[in-house]
């Protein structure tokens, strides 16, 4: 597999549009892996889009050294490899866990985006800080938001030796994608258009081939676990999966496939999946359907009666608030599933950042004395909660007060989110 990194100076420098246009190219005669540095859960949804196969998180503060396996074994079969920057290429935790990081650590080259809306000579001198800063393996430069050939040639004017110029993109308000507070707005019915018009600019524009001739060639892992494919003779586990629930890590479920077959169910549809023995709801936006969640009756009486008969429920962020007694959301309140005595308030600031948790007391997902990583990323807070709890925040927020993971019999609620595989010590293994 044939692999490069697209990276940017900062954020909103247009890196996930071009990682998306490169995908869809490549797409259309070969076969591509989309990969994401970072937790992130939506750019990852627009891979999908452009390449047709989950895309992979590469979060190393979560994950650590498991992150090669993952690019290396989810890269078997395909022949390339696009993986999308976080933030600015040096940003990270502490200076720690950042694009660059990734970089270094799996030998991926760089692809820098540089945004020339607001500028011109100045994006060598950036180009050049940023290559120099830590020595960086930046091989390619595409400039973005151009608005001609003499702006483009004052943009290129000095780069550093090595760097080669892809090309540039001319500003074009049709390949934006609309961000919301906790990034990108979920795909909708306009995204496949935006793409393939993305893809139709960077064809035209940057020069593909020389691109692919500066990419890293790297032998994968073949994956030699057969579980994966569903059987009869596994449990089944049911997964929450629509437009209020849908962030999910491929590995996470794959990891779920070894050992359960997987059938997935909508709350917002008032669906159930009778038989299953452990049941997961995901982060999402349930605060956007409040009157349908509050109406799945149907629904929140199977959960209520898988939790009391002690069938593991594992809810992160979006599947706490559900499984909370109400979501106020402005001067209005919605009753929800109850599962936990807890009020969910949506007036509240944007939490995000990792999260390390303690286990206080075992649990459906660690012994006692275990730490954990993770992150959390929301715009609702727990205005009140009478709960037991298993984890205390070394990093984090949680619920408020230093806690995380409110516990009723084998039903655990957590606003972290966890990459399964990246903590050795999750029994779910």
């Amino acid at each position: 597999m044939k692999g490069i990194l697209i990276s940017a100076d900062r954020s909103n420098s247009g890196k996930t549009t071009i990682s998306l246009a490169l995908m869809k190219i490549l797409s259309k005669n070969s076969k591509v892996r989309g990969y994401k540095v970072g937790p992130d859960f939506i750019d990852p949804k627009f891979h999908e889009l452009a390449t047709g196969y989950p895309s992979i998180n590469l979060d190393y503060f979560i994950s650590g050294d498991m992150i090669k396996d993952y690019f290396l074994r989810y890269g078997n079969g395909f022949d390339y490899g696009i993986v999308e920057g976080v933030m600015g290429l040096y940003d990270g935790l502490g200076g720690d866990f950042s694009t660059f990081h990734i970089s270094n650590y799996l030998g991926l080259p760089i692809v820098l985006v540089i945004d020339c809306g607001y500028s011109s000579t100045t994006a060598s001198a950036i180009i050049h800080g940023l290559k120099y800063f830590g020595n960086a393996d930046i091989r390619g430069v595409i400039f973005n938001n151009v608005a001609s050939k003499s702006h483009h040639d004052d943009c290129a004017i000095k780069l550093p030796p090595g760097v080669i110029d892809l090309g540039y993109i001319k500003h074009d308000n049709e390949i934006n994608i609309k961000s919301r507070h906790l990034g990108l707005y979920l795909p909708d019915s306009s995204t496949v258009e935006k793409i393939k018009r993305a893809s139709d600019l960077v064809e035209e524009q940057i020069d593909i081939n020389l691109l692919t001739s500066i990419m890293e060639d790297f032998e994968t892992m073949e994956n030699k676990d057969n579980t994966l494919l569903d059987s009869q003779d596994k449990p089944k586990a049911a997964i929450a999966l629509d437009d209020a629930f849908s962030f999910y890590y491929t590995s996470n479920l794959d990891l779920i496939r070894q050992h359960y077959r997987i059938e997935f169910f909508s709350p917002l549809r008032n669906e159930v999946v009778e038989d299953a023995q452990l049941i997961y709801i995901g982060g999402g936006y349930p605060e956007l359907f409040p009157k349908y969640l509050h109406d799945s009756q149907k629904t929140i009486s199977w959960l209520k009666n898988k939790s009391e008969n002690e069938i593991p429920i594992i809810a992160e962020c979006g599947g706490l608030m559900y499984l909370s007694k109400t979501i106020e959301i402005g001067n209005n309140s919605y009753d929800m599933a109850g599962i936990f005595n807890a009020e969910i308030s949506m007036n509240s600031s944007l939490t995000i950042g990792y999260t390390e948790l303690e286990a206080e007391h075992e649990n459906i997902l660690v012994r006692k004395n275990t730490k954990i990583k993770g992150h959390e990323f929301h715009k609702s807070k727990v205005s009140s909660y009478n709960e037991n709890t298993v984890f205390r925040n070394i990093r984090g927020k949680g619920l408020g007060d230093g806690r995380d993971g409110m516990l009723y019999k084998n039903t655990l609620a957590t606003y972290s989110h966890f990459i399964f595989s990246g903590n050795e010590n999750f029994l779910i293994q």
